[in-house]
């Protein structure tokens, strides 16, 4: 039970992350346009997480080995001092490279070339503040404190918010939205650092080899989650306009609200099944795996066809021009769909200290969106982004339920509890198509419209499935 006061803790936390994410999203999209929100989306992808994949790497090898519970002090100041040398680096190459680009490409038409020569200053400064971010959220992951992690990450992102509208009622444009976003993560990280209770200390080199030995394997994960969130974005940049790229950001932060339980889920287990795989208690693993995949897609089953009826009026709730990317959201719901299974299984094998298999996993994944993306969207367009995207999910998912297989053994996927989650959707489906078609248009119609569903999907839910029920029950009294 602890688990799951954990577990909806964290998920509290995100859902306040997501709604001020999405209140940042609409204000921006309303303010400044589908062009004003694609470039934007630019610059966070390059600096934040493309170049914060080294930061993160860094932080999954801490992660795993402060949850150990060994040499804690020694392995969290060995990890904070090499991303802070890395991030520094990183933000001195971003300001040498724009000045590369503005002598030799002053005008290109390509967004990428584009942003990168005129917002280097505000890339280099999310590169510092993700650094700082992200290594005090690993030290309290580390430390099992997950949802004060979570918790770290909602005050950082409404803050962010707060400050961004600020920013765009001044009229400091994409410049100042990119320079909030920075100082936003650099003040949450720092204040992030109290609340880790280690003490920095001067660790031995031989940790530093350690963190950096796991973490070599490791960057393929950080790599993957930036592949499967962002490669869109960036090949994207090289072949359509901003405003194709702001509407495509759009549907991905959608989509990625349905995946918030899943990425709780993983987050409280992880350390959990860490230290139970010291004492290699497998049993027990795929008990806590068991009831991790019963609950990773309750908000992707019902949204992928959820959106099938009412996507396009999800989208033009932003503004109307956004409507066009519907069946762009269905399509990354589908592969947020098996991210949220690929991501348990891969967040397991991590866990019990079989980073190589984890790493050859995300390099397939990383290796298939790639070559997929970059064909596909000069084929396709847009189109073809969201579906390299999908394909290369489905292909992770298969291959990590198979590769933990080999090394816990068979595992027990939860597909009768997943069948009621689809015969719950379908029954939130036959509610939503007839008052779909008498609904007047609108935005408060369509809020009552998604709340209607969402109505449907968890009382169908908890009629039909007794462990969600008996589940959902059960914590009441424990929050």
């Amino acid at each position: 039970m602890r688990l799951g006061k954990t577990t909806i803790l964290h998920f509290g936390t995100q859902v306040l992350t997501s709604v001020s994410g999405f209140a940042a999203t609409f204000v921006i999209a309303y303010l400044l346009g589908a062009e004003g929100l694609g470039s934007y989306s630019i610059i966070v992808a390059i600096g934040f997480f493309w170049l914060g994949i080294p930061a993160n790497a860094v932080s999954t090898a801490v992660r795993k080995r402060m949850s150990e519970g060994e040499r804690v002090r020694e392995y969290f100041s060995a990890g904070f001092a090499i991303n802070v040398a890395g991030g520094v680096l990183l933000g001195a190459l971003v300001l040498l490279a724009s000045r590369v680009l503005q002598a030799t490409l002053p005008q290109s038409e390509r967004e990428f070339v584009a942003i990168l020569s005129t917002h280097p200053l505000a890339i280099a400064g999310l590169v510092v503040g993700g650094v700082v971010l992200r290594s005090s959220m690993a030290g309290l992951d580390g430390q099992k404190r997950v949802a004060a992690s979570g918790g770290l990450q909602a005050i950082e992102r409404t803050g962010r918010t707060m400050l961004q509208v600020v920013v765009l009622l001044l009229g400091l444009g994409v410049a100042g939205l990119a320079f909030g976003h920075a100082v936003s993560l650099l003040v949450v990280g720092l204040a992030g650092l109290a609340l880790v209770r280690v003490r920095p200390t001067i660790p031995p080199l031989s940790l530093v080899r350690d963190l950096l030995g796991f973490a070599r394997y490791a960057w393929m994960g950080a790599l993957r989650s930036r592949v499967f969130g962002w490669m869109d974005t960036i090949v994207l940049s090289f072949f359509v306009t901003a405003s194709l790229i702001g509407i495509y950001e759009a549907a991905w932060g959608l989509a990625s609200l349905l995946g918030m339980v899943s990425g709780s889920i993983s987050r409280t287990l992880f350390p959990e099944v860490s230290d139970l795989s010291t004492d290699r208690n497998y049993e027990r693993i795929k008990h806590y795996l068991d009831e991790g995949l019963v609950f990773a897609g309750v908000f992707v089953i019902p949204g992928l066809l959820g959106v099938a009826v009412i996507g396009g009026r999800v989208l033009a709730f932003y503004r109307p021009e956004f409507a066009k990317g519907a069946e762009i959201l269905m399509i990354l719901i589908a592969a947020y769909g098996a991210d949220v299974y690929a991501s348990q299984f891969v967040s397991v094998i991590n866990a019990v200290d079989e980073p190589k298999v984890a790493y050859r996993i995300n390099l397939a994944f990383v290796t298939i969106n790639v070559v997929l993306n970059v064909v596909l969207v000069w084929q396709f367009g847009w189109y073809g982004a969201a579906v390299a995207t999908a394909v290369a999910s489905w292909f992770r998912a298969v291959g990590g339920y198979w590769s933990l297989r080999r090394i816990i053994g068979d595992l027990s996927v939860p597909t009768r509890e997943i069948a009621f989650e689809g015969l719950a959707a379908l029954l939130m489906v036959a509610v939503l198509v007839p008052l779909h078609g008498r609904a007047p248009s609108g935005r408060l119609w369509t809020l009552l419209l998604v709340l209607a569903g969402a109505g449907v999907y968890v009382t169908a839910l908890l009629a039909v499935s007794t462990r969600v029920r008996t589940k959902a029950t059960g914590l009441v009294p424990v929050l």
